[in-house]
């Protein structure tokens, strides 16, 4: 922070002197902890892949993004590009000015960008109980959700649970677990991550639009004739 000696200390500190009180400084509105704990209010907004942006938490651990488990995660913004961090400097306005209207109103945008993730990406993926499925239901509120998450999480805790393969981060589908929701009509399926084999905590829920019954399909005979 600046002080009334040495002003040029921070170009990002806005603080205002008081001008009866020379020594006592007026909060700064952009980044004082009034500022930042208004901004920590704020739900975190889900960005699909499994991280979240969280306002003001650069000004509490030097990043805004975090993983499903509330750890931090660093990203450099260059290496993402400039129009993808437009776009998520515009969902952000818009998750803003929404999370004033309420939980209920946030629920239904998370829905609308789920649903709008399964028209470009073919599918939609949710992490946390308070995330939206591509049905528009939060994971808690889903019957079908909470049951496969809580056998995924069951299977992944379980001792009897061989070491799964594989090195590094990786996505293990559980495949028996995976069923139709009656409700919304899309398929779901649930992961959990695995770290050089060892589960991390962290489960992944998928929904996919089923095939249509009279989806074209194509018959190569390879036999030998």
């Amino acid at each position: 922070m600046s002080t009334p000696e040495d002003p040029s200390g921070n170009p990002f500190d806005n603080t205002i002197w008081d001008p009866v009180d020379p020594e006592r400084a007026i909060e700064d509105p952009l980044h004082g902890p009034s500022a930042v704990h208004d901004m920590l209010e704020i739900p975190e907004m889900p960005l699909g892949d499994g991280t979240y942006y969280q306002p003001g938490g650069f000004y509490a651990v030097g990043t805004v993004y975090f993983d499903a488990k509330g750890q931090p995660v660093y990203r450099i913004g260059s290496a993402r590009g400039m129009s993808s961090v437009m776009r998520e400097m515009r969902d952000l306005e818009e998750w803003r000015e929404t999370s004033r209207l309420g939980e209920d109103a946030l629920t239904a945008l998370e829905a609308q960008r789920q649903r709008a993730r399964l028209s470009s990406r073919g599918v939609a993926h949710a992490f946390k109980p308070s995330d939206v499925c591509g049905g528009g239901k939060r994971l808690d509120q889903c019957d079908t959700a909470i049951t496969m998450m809580q056998a995924a999480q069951e299977a992944a805790s379980s001792t009897e649970r061989p070491k799964a393969p594989g090195e590094g981060r990786m996505w293990n589908t559980l495949a028996w677990l995976g069923r139709s929701c009656a409700d919304c009509s899309l398929s779901c399926e649930v992961a959990i991550e695995t770290n050089n084999g060892e589960p991390t905590g962290i489960t992944r829920f998928s929904n996919t639009r089923p095939l249509a019954a009279d989806f074209p399909v194509i018959r190569i005979d390879l036999s030998d004739k």
